[in-house]
This record gives C-alpha cells, sequence and structure tokens, in this order.
C-alpha cells in the first residue's frame, strides 16, 4: 500500500512537471532569436554586475548561518565553514531532476561531522518551509499594485504569518505527513517560536537582498533598470518560487525563466526581447554562482570528522 502512494506521488509529480515546462516552452516560443539579437547587442557594465555578485553572496551567508542556527537550536553543533561546505556541495543536487537529491547529500555530509542526518534535514526542510512562506509573503507586498484581488491577498498574508506562528507546533505533523507520502523517516527539530521567527526574517531578508541584486543586475546587463526595487523584488522571488516548485525541473530550469519573463513585461520593467536576454542572462549567472563555490569545496581537502561528544 505504501509503495502504490509513493508511486502515484511521483507519478503526479512528472506529470505535473511535464505539463508546467510544456506550458513554458510554448510561451517562450518563436522570441529566442529576438533573444539572440539582444543578447548579442547588449554591452554589460560589470560593475553593477560585480556588486550584484557581492550582495549574492552576503545572501548565501545570510542563508547558511539561518540553517546553523536552527540546527544549534535543535541541540546540534557545527562550525559556520563547515556548514558553508555542507551547504554549497548540497546544493549542487538542485540541478538533478526532483528536489531530494540536495537534502539526501546534506544527511550524508552531516552524519560526516557527527550531526544527526535526521535533524539536518528535518532543519533544510523546515528553512524551505519558511522561506517559501516569507517568499510569497514578499512578493504579495512588494508586488502589490499588481494584485487584482487584495481582499484575497491580505487573507493570505494572514494564513502565511498563522503558519509561521503555528510551525513549532506544526512540525511534528509535517514529518509524519512527509515520511508517510515519500515513505522515508523524516525528523522535524522540535525549536522555540523565537528561533522559527528570526529563522523567518532572515528568510525575507534574503528574498529583498535578492531582489536587489537582480535589479543591479538588470542595470548591468540592459544599461539601465526601469521601474522601482519593489517590482524586482517580487519578480525574482515569484519566479524563484514557482522555480522551485516545478519539481522535476532541474534547478527551475525553464519554468523559472517563463515567470521571470511575465512578471517583467506586466510590471512594466523591460520589453518582452529585453526581459527573455535578461532571463537567460540571469540563469547563466545564477548558474556559475551555485556551482562554483560547490565545485571548489569539492576540490579541497574535506574537513576532519569531529568525534562524537
Amino acid at each position: 500500500m505504501a509503495n502504490t502512494r509513493r508511486n502515484a506521488f511521483i507519478a503526479a509529480q512528472w506529470l505535473f512537471a511535464a505539463a508546467i515546462i510544456y506550458s513554458a516552452v510554448r510561451a517562450l516560443n518563436g522570441q529566442w532569436r529576438q533573444a539572440g539579437e539582444r543578447l548579442a547587442s547588449l554591452h554589460v557594465e560589470w560593475s553593477w554586475v560585480a556588486l550584484a555578485t557581492v550582495i549574492v553572496f552576503l545572501t548565501y551567508a545570510l542563508l547558511i548561518e539561518t540553517w546553523r542556527r536552527v540546527l544549534m537550536a535543535s541541540g546540534e553543533h557545527l562550525p559556520f565553514d563547515v556548514a558553508a561546505r555542507i551547504w554549497f556541495v548540497s546544493n549542487l543536487g538542485k540541478y538533478v531532476p526532483g528536489k531530494v537529491w540536495s537534502i539526501a547529500a546534506m544527511t550524508v555530509m552531516a552524519r560526516e561531522q557527527s550531526v544527526s542526518p535526521l535533524m539536518a534535514a528535518g532543519s533544510s526542510i523546515l528553512i524551505q518551509l519558511l522561506s517559501i512562506a516569507t517568499g510569497i509573503g514578499v512578493v504579495l507586498i512588494a508586488g502589490s499594485q499588481a494584485v487584482e484581488h487584495r481582499a484575497l491577498a491580505v487573507g493570505v498574508l494572514v494564513l502565511l504569518l498563522a503558519f509561521v506562528a503555528s510551525a513549532p507546533r506544526l512540525l511534528p505533523a509535517t514529518a509524519r505527513l512527509v515520511a508517510s507520502v515519500t515513505g522515508k523517516q523524516v525528523q522535524l527539530p522540535v525549536i522555540a517560536s523565537s528561533t522559527v521567527w528570526a529563522a523567518a526574517l532572515r528568510s525575507a531578508i534574503s528574498w529583498i537582498a535578492y531582489g536587489v541584486a537582480f535589479q543591479f543586475f538588470v542595470r548591468g546587463i540592459l544599461g539601465n533598470s526601469a521601474g522601482g526595487t519593489l517590482s524586482y523584488i517580487a519578480v525574482y522571488a515569484a519566479s524563484y518560487i514557482i522555480g522551485f516548485l516545478a519539481l522535476f525541473a532541474p534547478g527551475g530550469a525553464v519554468v523559472r525563466e517563463s515567470a521571470l519573463v511575465t512578471g517583467m513585461v506586466r510590471l512594466g520593467l523591460s520589453s518582452q526581447p529585453d526581459a527573455l536576454a535578461v532571463a537567460i542572462a540571469s540563469r547563466l549567472w545564477l548558474t556559475v554562482l551555485e556551482i562554483v563555490p560547490g565545485l571548489a569545496f569539492l576540490a579541497v581537502r574535506k574537513p576532519v570528522p569531529r568525534p562524537i561528544q
């Protein structure tokens, strides 16, 4: 019975992902030539791209520290440099179809450091849940000018706040649900409400920082960045979340770009050819920023495993 349920869940994921990717490719069809011509004519201002890159790496550091603090709140200990290695290397798994490989790699690397693999995976899942919740909230607030049903948006924000507030009590039930669907044992950390709120705040700050970095990147690629900063925050966060939820699109490929183009055009940030050029350029940029650190950590000597206390 459990195997049948897991197989049905996996099949549903594949069908959903295939439908999303098909729709995204169809939406972008016919625009690639225009985007290629626009990319060929671009004169990149590297100072803006460099500034955007610095902000992205600072945001990575914030996210790593957020995960580390949740781990510490659950009774584990992990130095920042070791946490950074685990975070970057396991993050390479996002480019493999399915979203489980990153967590699988994280559990193995955590075990090598005498950190409970279940707690490492559970902390990561908690951070992802908070990141999605805060990301949706940031999108609704930053992109409020594009929201047609304000009452519905307010209702969603209230539900998101309720989710964060009740997260410490919901975690055990969530762990049981994930275990029943995936067939894998999952243990989410039992932590104080103050730790959850602190993690949610850091997640919200990370979305804002990513949006600012994206605006600077657009300015570096196109030579200007029409529109306000809030619009860039909303577009980036929305496209990233949509790409993340496309479970079997490696790194959210194609899906995220389609959402990015749609958002930029709708909020008047650029024309469609420019938006697609930015989407392609940002995909290359962010892929390098995510993969290079992971490969660099793999190339250097592994940290000595900590003895079990």
